[in-house]
């Protein structure tokens, strides 16, 4: 992309420059969150049912993601962190990295995902662009992941993981809520 920013468009924190807090650290990664939606409904996360989503002219544009973007890498972004909701359910995900990748071949762009959808995404993810993935597994044991998720799930993850260590997604991390009475057991099995 060839548009220019206006340099106006662009803060100017006195005396530091680019992205800077009341306590002088210097912010240098951005989390985009892609979608409100996921197609779990984690019990620590969502309700089963009846959670209203954001309307679709409500929700960013890819074309408005990479403009805001742009932006904070002028302030010195150097790490791009997609989520969501969960960011593999938006349509033409892949298309999204690609354009984040253009704008500057250097910064790191990671993705936070339950996994479900990377058996089919990993590849395509990892040619566009992106460097790494975060997984959330919250159980090993496939009864207490589906009690955790609502979703019947555990072996689809496995292959997702599987498949981005395999496209080079790595080095790959687990996000894993740890809730008593519920997982708390597992905690050495993700070790």
């Amino acid at each position: 992309m060839s548009e220019q920013i206006d340099p106006s468009e662009v803060a100017d924190v006195p005396g530091r420059g680019g992205l800077v807090d009341t306590y002088g650290r210097i912010g240098d990664d951005l989390r985009v969150s892609v979608t409100d939606r996921c197609n779990f409904r984690c019990t620590y996360c969502m309700p089963a049912e009846g959670l209203p989503w954001l309307p679709k002219n409500e929700v960013l544009t890819f074309e408005e993601m990479t403009r805001l973007v742009r932006l904070f890498l002028s302030l010195g972004v150097r790490s791009l962190k997609l989520t969501g909701g969960e960011p593999t359910v938006r349509a033409e995900l892949p298309k999204l990295v690609r354009m984040l990748r253009d704008l500057d071949p250097d910064v790191d762009i990671s993705m936070t995902t339950n996994g479900f959808l990377l058996d089919r995404l990993a590849r395509p993810l990892a040619e566009a662009g992106l460097d790494r993935v975060t997984i959330s597994m919250d159980s090993l044991l496939r009864h207490r992941f589906q009690e955790m998720t609502r979703r019947d799930a555990l072996d689809r993850v496995m292959e997702g993981l599987r498949a981005a260590e395999e496209a080079g997604l790595t080095p790959i991390k687990l996000n894993c809520v740890v809730i008593a009475g519920t997982n708390e057991g597992e905690v050495v099995d993700f070790a």
